[in-house]
């Protein structure tokens, strides 16, 4: 079936407004968002309630335009706001580190479509003396040039994906995706997470990749673990990549953190010994292939098998 398209957003006296809001017919005083002509509130019982173009004009941008305005229009009045978990990709690896988790944040103020030297975001969110962007996504997502400019800028910035939702959505159906938790949320850049990203790197050595073309290409492993043809000297490049000590991998060489035993965020609030004594109390125990965490015993429809204790965040598995 067609997804519907009806207008429910208008803007009344140069502000957003909802079907809901409004009197019927040419008395809800509504203009359409996009092309400025006089809507028509249509409020019948047998067809879901929607403004209509009162000359019959089919306007392309109407409810795209709208449901953006709302969105802008439900977080400048907003107090709270939930953010999404901010979470380390590491490049090039199976490896991911949470920094912080979903959260419900207190907001100062807001300001819409501020200019940021050669970047307008559609709202800037101002939060315990730091702010960030937030992008709406209704047709157009952040392009690879605004996001470029972001980075150089070292701005956070949220894209909240409304391209998927019910055309019929209610005020409060949409305030609900837009302040509390929600999957449409993401970060497309945070700061933070690129700030522990370079700390990572920093601790790290670099290993070259000798020969890209061969399958042995990485030389000493310094871990010494052999690999499936008990080889210690020459690793495969794709045995770094499910290594917890990997940080990054590029074309020509992997980052390495084994020489610093760093693996985890917590590692940097301890010293070296400390972290080589860790490792060495806990050999006995399974770590996660992907990202070095603690498994733990967990029961699927195969059976018991060892699940990485960072689940959601990483999906890493062991046969027992």
């Amino acid at each position: 079936m067609a997804r519907q398209t009806k207008l429910i957003y208008a803007l009344k006296d140069g502000e957003i407004t909802s079907i809901s809001d409004v009197e019927s017919g040419l008395k809800c005083g509504c203009v359409c968002p996009a092309c400025g002509e006089p809507l028509v509130a249509k409020k019948g019982s047998k067809v879901m309630h929607h403004f209509a173009h009162h000359a019959g004009t089919n306007c392309e941008y109407g409810y795209q335009t709208s449901l953006h305005l709302a969105a802008k229009d439900i977080l400048s009045k907003a107090k709270k706001m939930v953010i999404p978990a901010v979470t380390i990709d590491f490049p090039g690896t199976y490896k991911r580190e949470r920094v912080s988790e979903e959260k419900e944040i207190e907001i100062d103020r807001v300001e819409l479509e501020r200019r940021f030297d050669d970047v307008i975001p559609d709202v800037v969110v101002y939060a315990g003396g730091k702010y960030f962007f937030v992008e709406i996504f209704v047709t157009h997502q952040v392009d690879y040039f605004k996001l470029v400019k972001l980075k150089l800028a070292n701005i956070s910035t949220i894209e909240i994906d409304l391209s998927e939702i019910d055309r019929t959505i209610s005020s409060e159906e949409l305030q609900e995706i837009l302040l509390k938790g929600s999957e449409s949320k993401k970060w497309i850049y945070n700061a933070a997470a690129v700030k522990w990203l370079n700390r990572f790197k920093k601790v790290s050595e670099k290993k070259k990749i000798l020969h890209p073309s061969t399958f042995f290409n990485i030389y000493h492993c310094p871990r010494k673990i052999p690999n499936q043809y008990e080889y210690t000297h020459y690793v495969a490049v794709a045995d770094c990549l499910s290594c917890p000590y990997c940080n990054a991998r590029y074309s020509r060489y992997i980052l390495c953190s084994w020489k610093q035993q760093i693996i985890h965020i917590n590692d940097f609030f301890i010293s070296r010994e400390e972290r080589i004594e860790q490792r060495r109390k806990s050999r006995s125990r399974q770590f996660c292939p992907f990202c070095g965490a603690v498994m733990v015993k967990r029961y699927g429809k195969h059976g018991v098998f060892w699940g990485c204790s960072r689940y959601p965040d990483c999906d890493g598995t062991r046969s027992i």
